[in-house]
């Protein structure tokens, strides 16, 4: 098997991958069960936008050998820890207009022959999905796909002067790309194909307008990384699973005073006291969390809070939450006489304060039935609590969503979770130390 497809996800890989490993092209490995020899026996290796990239740090020797042995990396996601030498941080594309995220080829690639980048350009007519702003590429590089006039370069690919081609795609998972038209699957073939060694660009027709892209991007954040404060009587700790929405969430200038603690999860049993408040942030891949659920449970019972946002099916890991999963409606808004539905339905509560239904409106994933006696805050528009307190089921309190904001605000996309997390935020804090 040449190709290392790496699953960071709690879900399963898309079909196309499956497929592909059922034939024998790829052999799909768990991130925590990378090992330096899995990924030096391979000749191609493709990572999705959930990576832990703390944990791909530890790798980095190893990721420069393989390229170094003339092995290809297809990454997605923000590059916001630059894993291999000649790597930059990710940039966003500073408060991008609708214009900003018209997708147009630069130089023709293989992988893209014969798709109309119309058909990626959006989602299901909404545009951001694709890419937000780009991983910066190295000397040398070509790029592929460029967004809005200055064609601020979203893919490219770079081949080593020491070996090794890395393909960088900063958006969504491209194999994801495309799906209202039937094109995912075609994508993630082709991705497969590239990374084991597939037709490749080498040599550039036209040259990005680079300065010109530079203008249009947002400068670089620093991060402050993983931290363990004592200081305090009662702490807020959040576990990082070390995706790029996790690092830019909780260690940018933005949100890095809000937590005494970031840590890994695996970490938690030695960080959590009963008077801390443990924040696990959405889309944590469920996994990390299942694996903690008895320090979880153990905090709980020793009266501590949990706060548990959406898409990290907190019902897997935490006691007495009822979760029904809901298709994703993210084009709502370009409906007639669009409205989401969500309500407040507690709006006294110290959580809520300053909060109007607008700071809680950006889509859906699900809703809850809470236990008698929970509080319910916010609803959806049959009336489903999607916000809940429950202290109630144990001795300590659960603050449950469904909503997703440390997600977006970390991808840079949907401005209402930022305005929900500067809000948010401040109240939690105000409310655990009342």
């Amino acid at each position: 098997m040449s190709v290392l497809y790496l699953h960071s996800t709690y879900e399963e890989p898309a079909q196309a991958v499956l497929d592909a490993a059922t034939r024998g092209e790829v052999s799909i490995v768990r991130q925590n069960e990378l090992t330096p020899g899995i990924l030096l026996a391979h000749k191609g290796l493709i990572t999705g936008n959930q990576l832990d990239q703390n944990a791909m740090m530890t790798m980095r020797d190893a990721l420069t050998a393989f390229l170094d042995a003339g092995g290809r990396w297809f990454f997605n996601g923000h590059m916001v820890r630059p894993l291999i030498d000649g790597l930059s941080q990710y940039r966003p594309i500073c408060q991008p207009k609708r214009a900003d995220f018209d997708l147009t080829s630069v130089n023709r690639h293989p992988l893209f022959d014969g798709i109309d980048l119309e058909k990626l350009e959006t989602n299901k007519g909404v545009a951001g999905f694709y890419g937000r702003g780009c991983n910066p590429p190295p000397p040398g590089a070509v790029v592929i796909n460029g967004l809005g006039s200055t064609h601020v370069p979203v893919d490219w690919v770079w081949s080593r002067p020491e070996g090794g081609r890395v393909f960088s795609h900063s958006g969504n998972d491209l194999g994801s790309m495309g799906r209202e038209w039937g094109l995912s699957p075609q994508l993630a073939r082709r991705i497969i194909d590239w990374a084991g060694g597939g037709t490749c660009l080498s040599t550039p027709v036209f040259a990005a307008k680079a300065s010109q892209a530079e203008t249009k991007l947002a400068p670089a954040e620093t991060y402050s990384g993983m931290k363990s404060s004592r200081s305090r009587k009662r702490r807020l700790i959040a576990p990082s699973s070390g995706t790029y929405y996790h690092i830019h969430s909780l260690e940018s200038p933005r949100y890095e005073d809000t937590f005494d603690v970031v840590c890994a999860p695996e970490m938690l049993a030695d960080e959590l006291r009963p008077s801390d408040a443990l924040w696990v942030p959405c889309r944590t891949p469920a996994h990390k969390m299942i694996e903690q659920r008895d320090v979880v449970l153990r905090h709980l019972e020793a009266g501590g809070t949990v706060v548990a946002l959406g898409e990290s099916r907190s019902d897997l890991w935490m006691p007495g939450i009822e979760f029904t999963s809901v298709p994703t409606n993210w084009w709502w808004w370009l409906e007639p006489g669009a409205d989401l539905g969500v309500s407040i339905i507690a709006p006294d509560h110290a959580l809520l304060a300053g909060m109007g239904r607008k700071d809680l409106t950006w889509h859906l994933h699900g809703w809850f039935r809470p236990p008698e006696g929970a509080h319910v805050l916010a609803t959806d528009h049959e009336d489903h609590a999607i916000l809940y307190e429950d202290t109630v089921t144990t001795p300590g309190r659960m603050i449950v969503s469904s909503l997703d904001p440390f997600f977006h605000h970390g991808s840079h996309f949907m401005p209402a979770t930022t305005r929900f997390l500067d809000r948010f935020i401040p109240n939690l804090k105000d409310y655990l130390n009342a």
